[in-house]
């Protein structure tokens, strides 16, 4: 039997996955004209994208993009880091 890892988790600060989700929020494909975020957030789409959404999306194995399960979990500030 080997070993493998199949999901994995990452905590980010809340604060940290919004501010990512806003710098990206308003980028549009050249050859579209489109929102980037649309084609990233899956069935939600850029009207219903948000931060939590985005990243669930991106870590999603059955998106044909991830290698694995990835579960992004957001911490609030004062919450405590997880060992």
């Amino acid at each position: 039997g080997q070993q493998a890892v199949l999901e994995y988790r990452v905590f980010y600060r809340r604060r940290y996955a919004e501010a990512a989700f806003s710098s990206c929020r308003d980028v549009q494909l050249p050859a579209t004209g489109g929102l980037a975020i649309a084609t990233m957030c899956g069935r939600y789409g850029a009207e219903l994208c948000t931060a939590q959404r985005w990243l669930d999306f991106q870590g999603d194995k059955n998106n044909g993009l991830a290698p694995l399960q990835i579960r992004f979990l957001l911490l609030e500030d004062g919450d405590p880091e997880p060992e």
